[in-house]
């Protein structure tokens, strides 16, 4: 059934109120709900809504990808999903745990593709949808190829213990400058084992919070800080934690750099690998006399 005929069917069952029709359209497509490159607009998704509510029998799969993302619009998961923790737990459940709002898992090559921006009203929602779920699985959100404003950033804080989070660097860069200390163990979390901010511009104050997401870290193995073009006072930032990660990836450090962060792994069992590529250090010979640096 095409996804347009399915959009049709889908909303004359909800209009006429024929809610036993639910399980014969979900038989008829094997439980495969295909709404691929359909705008929904609110009566979509009132229909959509009530389709979901009616299908007891079966988890059906829902396929809302537009251009590569779960609808052109967050604000339509608002529309689909009322208060209510049940029907946030359902959508989540349809969508196997994911919000994607990239455009890379399904790239148009007929098409210019753009960031989405994510206004400030959309991560809202989002963010209290996942909330509202109150699943043990953690939602995967990816978010990369999205813009997002730094209030629509705060908006996404509180929803981070529930979800595993994929975005750019850019993006991640906003979430590391406007960390703050309660917030900071939820953010690591969220980011998972690995951390790459190779080739980012670190200031001090994203440099602030990767001090904390370092500090709050327990999961944490591989963290690239290549070509980051740290300061000294931001590598003092960041050397009480290193030890927490197990390989480190840093360029550019300086003889006194250098040092200071071989004092840090001598005293630690933790650290497996430091690769020091593309540096200016002239003396090595400290260095190498311990195989975990790669110079």
């Amino acid at each position: 059934m095409s996804p347009s005929f399915m959009l049709c069917v889908i909303r004359e069952i909800y209009e006429s109120g024929s809610a036993g029709f639910v399980s014969g359209l979900l038989s008829s497509v094997e439980s495969y709900i295909n709404l691929q490159y359909r705008d929904l607009d609110s009566v979509h998704c009132a229909a959509l809504r009530f389709t979901l509510q009616h299908c007891s029998f079966t988890q059906p799969a829902l396929d809302l990808h537009t251009r590569g993302r779960v609808g052109e619009h967050p604000a339509s998961l608002h529309t689909c999903v009322p208060p209510q923790q049940e029907a946030a737990s359902v959508l989540l459940s349809v969508l196997q745990h994911k919000l994607d709002f990239s455009c890379r898992s399904a790239l148009d090559l007929t098409t210019n593709s753009e960031p989405l921006h994510l206004t400030t009203d959309e991560c809202r929602v989002t963010s209290r949808v996942i909330q509202r779920a109150h699943s043990d699985t953690k939602t995967q959100l990816i978010l990369q190829d999205c813009e997002i404003h730094t209030a629509g950033i705060d908006e996404l804080f509180p929803l981070l213990p529930f979800v595993r989070l994929y975005c750019d660097k850019s993006l991640l860069l906003q979430f590391l400058a406007h960390v703050r200390p309660e917030e900071a163990e939820s953010l690591s979390g969220a980011l998972g084992e690995e951390l790459d901010l190779s080739q980012t511009q670190l200031d001090l104050q994203v440099c602030r919070g990767l001090e904390l997401i370092l500090e709050y870290s327990e999961g944490l193995t591989e963290l690239d800080l290549s070509q980051c073009h740290l300061t000294e006072h931001s590598l003092d930032l960041l050397l009480p934690n290193l030890h927490k990660v197990q390989n480190i990836d840093f360029s550019g450090i300086t003889d006194a750099g250098a040092q200071k962060i071989h004092s840090i792994v001598t005293l630690s069992s933790n650290i497996k690998t430091v690769r020091l590529f593309n540096n200016r250090i002239e003396s090595r010979e400290l260095l190498n006399t311990d195989p975990r640096f790669e110079i």
